[in-house]
């Protein structure tokens, strides 16, 4: 009896051990929460860098101040010269024949007019031929229509004479202005028709005249040889004035306006060579073998430089089109994708902040939102100031 009794009584005390010694099994199994190392938190959140007095006498952080202005800025694109409109020509033989005179060859200056080619055509003579028969006939109905005017005063000959007179005098005038505009779409000029009128012999030789002053850049036919035509017999260049094609990226090119200044340089800087000029236009499209946009650049060369096929350098100076913030490049870092910078916010105080920015140049970085006008940033040392901004966090934990 005793037996029992004890045993009821222990039976309680020993489910309540048992219990308590699952419950210590359970929280020995589950880990013990462990938190992030500070390398690992995200920082960038707001933190104060403070400086000791020697830190900032070693550092000597510089301090820019920050406003909302129009900002100049610069963009380096590769540029391509050609030849300028108007400043080129390829000359071509308006008609089928020989060359049977080259008077200019690669290499010469000619002068703007000056005769460069003797093609000798059969249908040119047949042409000039037309020509002075539609002369002779308007020059025979023009007499015969002077008479003709003077007998109708006489009362001799009718006014129906008169008119069939007339209409046959308009028909040779016709005819004339056909000829004429023939000889005047190969390139003849009125000086070389009146030679025609006066001559006794024609000779069928039509000559080719240059459009522009210049030089002969390249021939593409040989003495002797026949032509086709349409046929190119040479090109010739006027240097004095080149086009500049630079290649400018989609978002490089949203920041450019036309009149902004370009500075041209050689590839190689060290030989010389520097003009300035001005965007003359932005084409609308892009080029399609660089997909890029292409601004055009007129400018006059100076000692011969530089020349249609070469490459330069140019260096495009241009503006923001609004008033924006600006802190220069050097202020600048990242903490992972974000982009931060240090605001003074008194003697060797900072504030790592976080910022917007809305495009990064060459010299500047125009912030979008995060900073306010009349503020100071940090804008050198900012990874010693970064690097004191770890440290600070790893110290406190």
């Amino acid at each position: 009896m005793n037996r029992i009794l004890l045993f009821l009584l222990l039976a309680p005390f020993a489910f309540i051990v048992a219990c308590s010694s699952q419950k210590n099994k359970i929280d020995a199994e589950i880990p013990e929460q462990v938190e992030l190392p500070p390398s690992l938190k995200s920082e960038t959140e707001m933190t104060i860098v403070k400086l000791t007095s020697q830190q900032q006498q070693d550092l000597h952080i510089k301090i820019t101040p920050v406003n909302s202005r129009l900002v100049d800025y610069s963009l380096s694109a590769p540029g391509v010269v050609f030849p300028a409109p108007k400043h080129s020509s390829i000359i071509s033989t308006p008609i089928n024949g020989q060359v049977s005179e080259i008077k200019k060859y690669e290499g010469d200056w000619v002068r703007e007019g000056e005769v460069l080619y003797h093609i000798q055509s059969l249908e040119f003579g047949n042409l000039v031929s037309e020509y002075l028969q539609a002369y002779a006939e308007k020059q025979f109905q023009t007499n015969r229509l002077k008479r003709i005017r003077q007998l109708v005063e006489e009362t001799i000959s009718s006014v129906s004479e008169m008119e069939r007179v007339t209409a046959e005098f308009e028909r040779a005038s016709a005819s004339e202005r056909a000829a004429y505009s023939k000889l005047k779409a190969l390139g003849v000029t009125d000086r070389e028709m009146q030679t025609f009128i006066g001559a006794e012999n024609i000779t069928p030789v039509l000559q080719i005249h240059s459009p522009i002053g210049g030089m002969v850049d390249q021939t593409f036919v040989e003495l002797g040889q026949s032509v086709s035509a349409l046929e190119n017999l040479s090109r010739v260049l006027d240097t004095q004035e080149v086009l500049i094609r630079g290649y400018v990226s989609p978002d490089e090119a949203r920041l450019i306006n036309n009149n902004d200044s370009v500075r041209i340089s050689r590839r190689d800087e060290a030989l010389g060579s520097t003009l300035h000029a001005k965007i003359a236009s932005i084409n609308p499209g892009l080029e399609e073998n660089s997909r890029s946009v292409v601004v055009n650049i007129l400018t006059e060369a100076v000692d011969g430089w530089p020349r249609p096929g070469e490459n330069v350098r140019l260096e495009i100076i241009t503006s923001s089109k609004k008033e924006v913030i600006a802190i220069p490049v050097e202020a600048l870092t990242y903490d992972g994708n974000q982009a931060v910078i240090f605001v003074k916010k008194g003697q060797g105080v900072f504030e790592k902040r976080p910022i917007t920015v809305s495009e990064i140049g060459a010299k500047h970085v125009f912030v979008q939102n995060g900073l306010s006008d009349n503020e100071q940033v940090a804008s050198s040392n900012v990874f010693s100031l970064k690097a004191l901004s770890r440290y600070d966090i790893i110290s406190e934990e």
